[in-house]
């Protein structure tokens, strides 16, 4: 009954609850009453007003009795943004209530002085999510660089929170936090050494590209299946090839997968029209793998080991018919024609489609890789040709159709080049053809091939001699041969 009367008596004076008046002198007067209501809502109207002359009545408050209080309080220094209040706000980060440290973070990212940012860091490690959240945008506010060390070196912790380092991190300089990075990939413990390749994989930056190829030699083979991972993300080309190297020594089954999948997205251009690897060897279809749908007939073809996966081996009487594939188009366009051959004779077609009105031709005559197109029944030939001969091992050819020329590439490298009147006009009356050519030539021979043919991908684009290397040395998706680490005994 006493604290009741008190209470009243105190109501009295202070009639109504709210701050009485829109100006700060008269809410600073209320921001001292000792009803806990009224000094909460003369912090909120101080805050409102923006008065820097109320920051250290403010400052004050945040040491109230009262958590409301000392929450309206840190609110409304976040809204007056005053660097007076930095020291009270930083102590206020270790409040015993989680609103008043959550809205000490908010106005210390309001006011952005680096000098909150040691202590902005410490509140990474408060038990609330909602206070790690809004410390983790303050920090941002803030940005100073010399946060990032002691927050990389969190990702040591047992408890760290992922997921705001991980959003903050991505933040900083990306040169910088990768160098921060790279030695946690070293550390003793697994579970720090993949935080790390985590993190790089979110920074989707240039700069982080050689930390995780130094993450695919990683001995945790959860740590190398992140930094694959990471490195599709970030698009490079240069990883085709480390990543092509890993999916062949690889022991484990399922990084190892991870790896030539990556490797094979990677290096799958974007023009690529068309695919036929022969890996689904079951003597009738050869399936587009591109999913182009240009899927053709396989006719007198045995499926044989190929340079990548399985193959097909051609000779007489054997090819694989396309017709007129409807998503093929070839008329007035850029185009590449490239297989793997291990020929047998020094005659035979690998690729060819159209005749003697127009069409193209990748063959080889008298042991020389050559490409050719027409454009008109009566005009000749473009024809390019390579002037070293090739046989009996592995060899990849490639036939470019650029606006002014023709090409033809061994392995990689330009071997001949020919003027051309331009593109091929058509679509070509008559069909495309793997391994033989059924009708009349667009160029020289319509010889059938004798040896095998693997991995024949057509592209909508005249592919430089870059291009073409990263199609050379890139795995298919579905590689998964044992290496001899984990063949069975």
């Amino acid at each position: 009954m006493k604290k009741l009367a008190v209470m009243a008596l105190l109501a009295v004076a202070w009639p109504v609850p709210v701050c009485r008046a829109e100006t700060a002198g008269q809410c600073l007067d209320d921001l001292r009453c000792p009803v806990a209501s009224v000094r909460q809502q003369a912090a909120q109207r101080l805050g409102r007003i923006g008065d820097p002359a109320a920051t250290p009545e403010l400052i004050r408050a945040m040491e109230d009795p009262e958590k409301t209080v000392r929450r309206e309080a840190a609110k409304a220094l976040g809204s007056i943004k005053d660097d007076r209040a930095v020291p009270a706000l930083c102590k206020a980060l270790a409040d015993s209530d989680a609103n008043v440290r959550f809205y000490a973070a908010y106005a210390l990212g309001e006011i952005k002085d680096p000098r909150a940012a040691k202590s902005l860091v410490e509140a990474f490690r408060d038990p609330q999510w909602m206070v790690r959240d809004q410390a983790a945008w303050a920090i941002r506010e803030i940005g100073d660089p010399q946060t990032l060390k002691p927050l990389v070196a969190m990702l040591a912790e047992q408890r760290a929170d992922m997921s705001h380092l991980e959003w903050l991190l991505g933040r900083f300089d990306a040169e910088k936090t990768a160098a921060s990075l790279a030695p946690l990939l070293s550390h003793p413990e697994p579970a720090v050494r993949l935080r790390a390749a985590v993190v790089l994989g979110r920074i989707q930056d240039k700069a982080v590209f050689h930390p995780l190829l130094a993450a695919l030699k990683n001995g945790d083979p959860a740590v190398r299946r992140t930094a694959i991972e990471a490195l599709v993300v970030l698009r490079d080309d240069r990883a085709v090839a480390p990543l092509g190297d890993l999916a062949a020594r690889e022991t484990d089954a399922i990084v190892r997968a991870a790896a030539a999948k990556a490797a094979h997205d990677l290096s799958r251009h974007e023009a690529l029209a068309a695919h036929w690897s022969f890996d689904a060897a079951d003597g009738r279809i050869a399936i587009d793998v591109s999913g182009g749908g240009s899927d053709g007939e396989i006719i007198g073809c045995m499926p044989v080991e190929g340079k990548i996966g399985h193959a097909l081996k051609f000779g007489e009487g054997a090819y694989i018919e396309l017709g007129k594939p409807q998503h093929l188009p070839i008329a007035d366009t850029p185009l590449t024609v490239a297989a793997w051959i291990k020929s047998d004779a020094p005659n035979g077609v690998v690729v060819a489609r159209g005749g003697a009105y127009c069409g193209f031709s990748l063959y080889l005559k008298d042991g020389l890789p050559k490409f050719g197109i027409r454009c008109a029944q009566d005009s000749p030939a473009a024809i390019a040709a390579g002037r070293e001969p090739v046989g009996g091992q592995w060899t990849h050819l490639a036939g470019v159709i650029q606006s002014d020329r023709v090409e033809v590439y061994v392995n990689g490298k330009l071997a001949g080049s020919e003027t051309s009147p331009g593109y091929i006009p058509g679509n070509c009356g008559q069909g495309m053809e793997i391994g033989y050519d059924v009708a009349s030539s667009p160029a020289e021979i319509i010889d059938h091939f004798q040896g095998i043919i693997d991995e024949v991908k057509v592209f909508h684009a005249a592919l430089s001699a870059a291009e073409l290397a990263r199609q050379i040395n890139a795995p298919p998706a579905s590689s998964s041969a044992p290496t001899k680490a984990n063949e069975p005994k």
